[in-house]
Formats: C-alpha cells, sequence, structure tokens
C-alpha cells in the first residue's frame, strides 16, 4: 500500500503541564500572592481537572522554587527572603551573563537588529524610570537571548530555575531597590557590545546589571535593578 506521506508530529501538551502554565501565571500575574496557601479542592474547582495532576504541577512549581511545601503543613505560593535578594539577583545574572557570552558570536545581522530594538525599549524605560514597564521588558529582552543560544544544555538549565529567580526578585522589589544610574550604564554598555558583535563586553555589561561585583549585604542598604 502507498505510504503516507509525513506530517510533522503535533504538540500534545499533558494536563500537567498545562495546570503548570496557569498556576504559573497567576503567580507571576499577582492572582496567587506570595505566602497564598493552596487548597487542593479548591484548585480542582478552578482548573477543573482531577488532584493528580495537580499535586504532579505542584511538586514541579515547588522544584523551580515557585511553590513552597512541608507535608501535613501546608502548600503555598513562595514567600521569598528579602535578604536573600542580592544573592538571588547575582545568581541569575551569572547565569545570563553565561548564556550572553556563548549566544554574541554566533549572532546574525537581523537578529543583532532584533535584539537591539527590545534592547532600546528597556533602555528607554529605563530613561523613564519605569520600574514596571523595565520590569517587563528587560525579561522580554532575555527570553530573546535565552532563544538565541546555541547551547541546548545551558538554555535547559537556565530555564529549569529561571522562573523561580525571577519570581524572587519581583516578590522582594521594594521602592528603593532600583539604582537607574548602574542600569542606564550598563544597558548601554550592552547595546554597544551586542552592536560589535564582542562577547566578552557583553557578558561584562550583564555583569555590571545584576551587580555582581557587590558584596553580599542586606538588600536593605543596597539597591538593585
Amino acid at each position: 500500500m502507498p505510504v503516507p506521506a509525513a506530517h510533522p508530529p503535533v504538540e500534545r501538551r499533558s494536563l500537567r503541564e498545562m495546570v503548570v502554565d496557569r498556576i504559573r501565571t497567576a503567580i507571576f500575574d499577582g492572582t496567587l500572592e506570595p505566602g497564598e496557601h493552596l487548597n487542593d479542592q479548591e484548585l480542582q474547582s478552578w482548573l477543573g481537572i482531577s488532584r493528580t495532576p495537580i499535586r504532579e504541577a505542584l511538586n514541579d512549581l515547588a522544584r523551580v522554587g515557585l511553590i513552597e511545601m512541608a507535608a501535613q503543613r501546608y502548600t503555598r505560593v513562595a514567600l521569598p527572603d528579602p535578604a536573600q535578594r542580592t544573592e538571588v539577583l547575582q545568581t541569575l545574572g551569572a547565569m545570563l551573563g553565561g548564556v550572553v557570552r556563548v549566544t554574541v558570536p554566533g549572532l546574525g545581522a537581523s537578529q543583532i537588529k532584533r535584539l537591539t530594538r527590545s534592547l532600546d525599549q528597556v533602555i528607554v524605560a529605563v530613561t523613564d524610570r519605569d520600574a514596571e514597564e523595565h520590569g517587563r521588558l528587560y525579561w522580554a529582552f532575555f527570553d530573546e537571548i535565552i532563544a538565541a543560544c546555541p547551547n541546548a544544555t545551558l538554555v535547559t538549565a537556565t530555564k529549569d530555575i529561571i522562573d523561580g529567580l525571577a519570581y524572587r526578585l519581583a516578590a522582594t522589589r521594594g521602592d528603593t531597590d532600583m539604582d537607574w544610574s548602574v542600569l542606564d550604564d550598563g544597558y548601554h554598555a550592552l547595546r554597544t557590545a551586542l552592536g560589535g558583535g564582542d562577547p566578552i563586553a557583553a557578558e561584562l555589561a550583564v555583569e555590571s546589571i545584576f551587580r555582581l561585583s557587590e558584596p553580599l549585604i542586606s538588600v536593605s542598604s543596597s539597591p538593585q535593578p
């Protein structure tokens, strides 16, 4: 008999994956607040599915730091410690700096142009001193960098923990946590390095943005992005 033509496989997402996405989105958009307790029956009613995929999803979210679980005590949205903000910031910066270092040498002209446009939007948000817009745009920029990274192992490792780190930063940010001058200098240096295809300068710019050279001190006395 004739062999049917091959078709691209249809992406099928499990219930577990869909629950992860729904709860993750609810955490990041503020629907579920830091420290909020999560009840299985309420989650079943909200999501309209059985308990098993919900528990599996919660385990996944706990592994990346978005959920905290204590047997027989609670399952809750993670409640980050502001005193650890500098550690989190520097960890994220070290990872993203590595991704940038690996990615920049292989970027084509069209990719550099697209990334530069995205970075220009971040710079505008910094110039306007718009913390909320900066938070949204700089994550979008680094998502593009990660998507362009040729090292699949590094991409997987970064994606595996980046949500938890990003959440911990957002949840501990205060009114005095933005050092706009540092961000302005860092992003402009990153733009120059990106346009010149200089991976080392790009990595150093990312390290400056995420303040890797600063000592680990209390967030109350150290402004952060």
